[in-house]
């Protein structure tokens, strides 16, 4: 009978040290998401895969143009011919109002631009493929600056960061 009072109290101890030892905190929380944030951007960071590679492979700058500068990307493009875009119609300076990860949404907004006056809006793509909607392609940095401030102030067009910017072709660069 003398056992039965001591193993109670005994695992009363154990009960009592092991549930103030497995007790977690936000800290330990904390350190458990980090590091498991960190082991997924190592495990699948978008730079280890092609569409990392082509992304880096674009040329982020601004352009220049009576003191304001531009936002402005070159990268390589494909051109689409139900989107009314073709090699000879796309210019050097093109402002880039829409991007889409699908041709029928791009080819949507491109349908909408026209109809809001935007006659010469078309769709090109990257090699992701990323679908870029254009509202106009100039040749020259004025005529840019022009029609970038057009679609900048144009309240019809739902405009997101880092939209509008200009795309020059891959191909223009030098």
């Amino acid at each position: 009978m003398k056992r039965f009072p001591i193993l109670i109290s005994l695992t009363a101890l154990l009960a009592a040290v092991g549930a103030t030892s497995c007790k977690t905190t936000e800290e330990n929380y904390r350190k458990a998401y980090e590091t498991a944030v960190a082991q997924r951007q190592e495990a699948t960071g978008i730079d280890s895969t092609i569409y990392g590679r082509i992304r880096n492979s674009a040329n982020t700058s601004t352009l220049l143009v009576d003191g304001e500068e531009l936002p402005m990307r070159s990268e390589y493009i494909g051109y689409d011919a139900k989107g009314g875009s073709s090699r000879d119609n796309v210019k050097k300076y093109n402002i880039v109002a829409g991007q889409f990860r699908q041709i029928f949404n791009a080819k949507q907004m491109r349908q909408r631009l026209m109809d809001a006056g935007y006659d010469s809006a078309m769709v090109v793509h990257t090699r992701e493929p990323l679908y870029y909607v254009i509202t106009q392609s100039v040749s020259t940095p004025q005529e840019a600056l022009k029609a970038w401030r057009k679609v900048n102030s144009d309240k019809g067009i739902v405009l997101k960061s880092p939209l509008p910017f200009i795309l020059m072709p891959a191909h223009f660069r030098k």
